[in-house]
């Protein structure tokens, strides 16, 4: 198929270098160019770098604003009026996913790109792209690309991009999924957490999270953590799973539907629920911690940071609340404010990141007071995620075409 690509280069280029690169267009000026002002100079110089800048989503400035420097930035190919729906980050591969299902493979480490090829039909939905063994202990072949659609299950060869295998899902996948070791694990529309084994192309085991009466559909990306998931469904199921065998280690039900993501951390548990109450679990006996009533309902995921959870409060604000407190079945609130614009991300040392899309800006807090730190604006990016590659860095894209990878600063630097 003839299409029309735009592909820019992939580049890296350090601040220092940013002078270097503008005052090399005075190098090569001619003798009379030489004697003009100092002042032009600089101008000119100055102009040069901000066109420079202008080709990074995230320039050096706002990267080191952030504890990093930039790894790579690549421009992915697109058709003419074309744009990027997903990006995922692994080790082994940054994976690119276009509006037409297209998914570009770039190499982790330098931006590279490998291939560009049909991951799935343009009208497939897709929920989700990993890499995975496909024969673990094979000399070649032993690395592959799941694409998960929500009818359609896609293989792609690693170095090739050509689809090796397809099959299609016994239990309709309804969120996207968490990849654990060879399996994807998602929530269904039948009520089902279910194990989808790659390398097979089965849904090899399954749950109801409403076990207890009739199932209902599960709206919101189970959560996977030290061999645990936990899950709730619309109809007000929670469950606990075993990650490894599937077993159900045990269900409750809640007043209200959950529509937003569980979370894990420290062995405990933690579900906003349209009930208005945060819940935290013991997430392997399910023993009750604490539930903590809020005057509205609630539509985000708890973020676990440090010895605290942090919760969205619409009327409220942001609520900072021990994970563990001592004989407070009720919660214990640390520190409260007013709002803060976005969602958390990830960890930046002891603050956390928020990120608004919708304002382009990036605002880190202290956990310790739930005070603003700083805040970066970064007016040319879309998505904002933290990178899985390694702990510090961030992966930023722009439905253009273009994606970067931010890293930590070493030490040192």
């Amino acid at each position: 198929m003839n299409r029309s690509r735009v592909a820019l280069p992939s580049f890296r280029l350090s601040a220092v270098a940013l002078a270097v690169a503008a005052a090399s267009v005075l190098a090569g000026a001619s003798p009379l160019a030489s004697a003009e002002p100092a002042q032009d100079a600089a101008e000119r110089i100055a102009n040069e770098r901000a066109r420079i800048l202008e080709q990074y989503l995230i320039g050096p400035d706002a990267a080191a604003a952030l504890g990093c420097e930039i790894a790579w930035q690549t421009a992915v190919p697109l058709q003419d009026g074309g744009a990027l729906r997903l990006v995922e980050s692994s080790p082994e591969a940054v994976l690119v996913l276009d509006n037409i299902n297209e998914a570009t493979h770039l190499r982790a480490d330098t931006g590279g790109r490998v291939w560009t090829a049909s991951a799935a039909d343009p009208i497939d939905r897709v929920l989700g792209m990993g890499v995975y063994m496909h024969n673990p202990g094979a000399e070649s072949d032993a690395k592959r690309i799941a694409v998960l659609t929500d009818a359609v299950y896609y293989a792609l060869g690693f170095d090739s991009g050509a689809t090796v295998a397809r099959s299609r899902f016994r239990h309709v996948p309804n969120t996207p999924p968490v990849q654990y070791g060879g399996s994807f694990i998602f929530g269904s529309s039948s009520g089902q957490v279910t194990w989808f084994n790659s390398a097979t192309g089965n849904d090899s085991r399954g749950a109801l999270v409403d076990a207890f009466r009739d199932a209902s559909p599960i709206e919101a990306t189970p959560s996977v953590r030290n061999g645990i998931v936990f899950a709730g469904s619309m109809g007000g199921g929670i469950a606990s799973l075993d990650a490894d065998s599937g077993r159900l280690l045990w269900n409750r039900r809640l007043l209200g539907p959950v529509s937003a993501s569980p979370a894990i951390a420290n062995g405990t548990g933690f579900v906003a629920s349209d009930d208005q109450y945060l819940y935290a679990f013991d997430v392997v006996t399910g023993d009750p911690l604490w539930r903590y009533f809020t005057q509205t309902p609630l539509k985000t995921s708890p973020f676990p940071a440090g010895d605290l959870v942090l919760q969205d409060v619409p009327g409220e604000g942001l609520i900072a609340l021990s994970q563990r407190p001592e004989a407070q079945p009720g919660g214990e609130v640390r520190w409260r404010r007013a709002s803060v614009h976005g969602r958390p991300i990830g960890m930046l040392g002891g603050d956390v990141v928020f990120w608004c899309p919708k304002g382009r800006m990036v605002t880190i807090i202290s956990l310790s007071d739930g005070q603003t730190v700083k805040t970066v604006e970064l007016p040319l990016v879309e998505h904002l995620t933290v990178d899985t590659i390694e702990s510090g860095g961030f992966v930023a894209w722009s439905k253009d075409g273009r994606v970067e990878r931010l890293s930590p600063k070493s030490a040192g630097k």
